[in-house]
C-alpha cells in the first residue's frame, strides 16, 4: 500500500528557526479558544537511512492505550515517478491533538521504509501537555536495527 504525499505541516528548520520557534511559543499567551498543540522537532543521527514516510504518535503516560498520530508522506520532490524526496532534517512536525491529552505523554517518531512500511529509525522522548496551549518537544532519530542483520551490519 502506498501512501499519497503529504504536503502540509512539514517545515524544514535551522537551528536560528528553531530557537525563534521557541522563543515565540514562550511568549505567546493562550486564551481559552487556542488548540492544543505538540510542536516536535525532529533530528536525524546521520546513520539513520533516507527517511520518506514520518509516523509520529503520543500516548498519555497512565493510560498507554490512549494514543493520537498520524502518518505524513515527505513534501519534497524526487526524480522516481512513484515516491518523494527524503524528509530534510531538523523539521518541525506538528501536531494537534485533543486537550484530553493533558499531563505526561511519551512521544514517539518512527521513519519507516517506502515498500515494506518497516520502522528503519525511531526516537522518543517525555512530555507534559497543557490544553489550549503548544508544548514543544525534541527528539533525535536513531537507526533501528533491520531483520536479517548480523552484528557487524550484513545480512546473517
Amino acid at each position: 500500500m502506498r501512501l499519497p504525499p503529504r504536503h502540509a505541516n512539514v517545515v524544514p528548520l535551522s537551528f536560528l528557526s528553531i530557537l525563534a520557534l521557541a522563543v515565540a511559543l514562550s511568549f505567546g499567551a493562550g486564551c481559552a479558544k487556542d488548540g492544543t498543540e505538540v510542536l516536535i522537532v525532529v533530528d536525524a543521527d546521520t546513520a539513520v537511512p533516507p527517511i520518506l514516510i514520518l509516523r509520529a504518535s503520543i500516548a498519555m503516560r497512565y493510560d498507554p492505550s490512549h494514543v493520537a498520530g498520524s502518518d505524513r508522506s515527505s513534501p519534497y520532490e524526487s526524480d522516481a515517478a512513484d515516491r518523494p524526496g527524503p524528509f530534510v532534517f531538523p523539521l518541525s512536525l506538528p501536531q494537534t491533538i485533543d486537550p484530553s491529552f493533558a499531563g505526561l505523554v511519551d512521544i514517539t517518531v518512527e521513519g519507516l521504509d517506502w515498500d515494506t512500511h518497516a520502522v528503519i529509525a525511531s526516537g522518543t522522548t517525555a512530555g507534559a501537555i497543557v490544553a489550549q496551549k503548544t508544548t514543544l518537544a525534541s527528539l533525535t532519530l536513531q537507526p533501528t536495527a533491520q531483520p536479517g542483520a548480523g552484528a557487524d551490519g550484513g545480512v546473517d
